[in-house]
């Protein structure tokens, strides 16, 4: 692992033994391994700027400094470290449910409303991980799906959809850990890639522009990054997507401008 360069030694330094806590060695300079993969730890402040660490073979895994003292979080490093060893994201007890209609996606918004509310988070947090549910779900189930020669069967009929074929269903799992709410959707197609994630970072701050002919997902993209905390991307190319949103239940006001990873790994 290759820390930023652009960064202070300082900032390197205090960095290593949280992200050694997670299994992960990092280093600067020359005397690297061949193919490492470099981690740009920053303020957590996305911007136009990042999309371009997305554009980069392997894609940059962004990992925010938080706090007062400008560490990265225990809790991200050990997902990091997961995420590149190939281990569940997902902590334990997380409920499954699978989606093959959109009124499952439907269904799956409202129990996972209600564990929100039920572990004592407000409406505000409720809707936010209802919007991030939705958004990952109706991504999976719909423009995920590929045939035999690759095209896309749903993803140009979005809207008139009620139903995918049954080996095209998704599976979506959440659980409520340490205040914060974790969402997973996984599909078997593969195909996900860290473009549309840096498109969206291209516009970031200024207005959303919403491609139609696309199903909308560059605005779906947009409010899963606006309402999360942390978005991990595990691919396995053809294979299967995984995508993991972290959302806090805590204070919900200006939650796009707090600090957020994105680590998106292809495989």
């Amino acid at each position: 692992m290759i820390a930023d360069t652009s960064l202070p030694a300082e900032v390197v330094e205090q960095a290593a033994p949280i992200l050694a806590q997670g299994g992960l060695a990092l280093c600067q300079g020359p005397g690297v391994p061949s193919g490492p993969r470099c981690l740009v730890l920053f303020d957590g402040k996305l911007s136009p700027a990042h999309a371009d660490c997305l554009r980069r073979e392997p894609p940059a895994l962004l990992l925010a400094q938080r706090g007062s003292e400008g560490r990265p979080s225990a809790w991200e490093v050990r997902l990091l470290g997961d995420l590149l060893r190939g281990a569940p994201l997902l902590p334990a007890d997380g409920v499954r449910h699978r989606l093959q209609t959109v009124a499952d996606i439907a269904a799956t918004g409202e129990a996972a409303g209600k564990a929100v509310t039920q572990a004592g988070g407000s409406r505000a947090a409720a809707s936010l991980v209802g919007d991030v549910m939705h958004e990952l779900a109706a991504n999976a189930m719909l423009d995920a799906p590929v045939d035999a020669q690759g095209q896309h069967r749903y993803a140009h009929r979005r809207t008139e959809v009620r139903e995918v074929a049954p080996e095209d269903a998704c599976e979506l799992s959440f659980v409520v850990h340490d205040g914060r709410m974790w969402l997973e959707v996984m599909d078997r197609f593969g195909g996900l890639r860290p473009g549309p994630f840096a498109r969206t970072l291209e516009g970031w701050g200024g207005r959303v522009q919403v491609d139609a002919s696309g199903g909308g997902a560059g605005l779906g993209l947009r409010r899963i990054l606006e309402h999360s905390d942390v978005v991990a991307v595990r691919v396995a190319a053809g294979r299967e997507s995984r995508v993991l949103c972290v959302v806090d239940l805590g204070e919900a006001r200006r939650r796009a401008t707090q600090p957020k990873s994105l680590l998106f790994c292809l495989q």
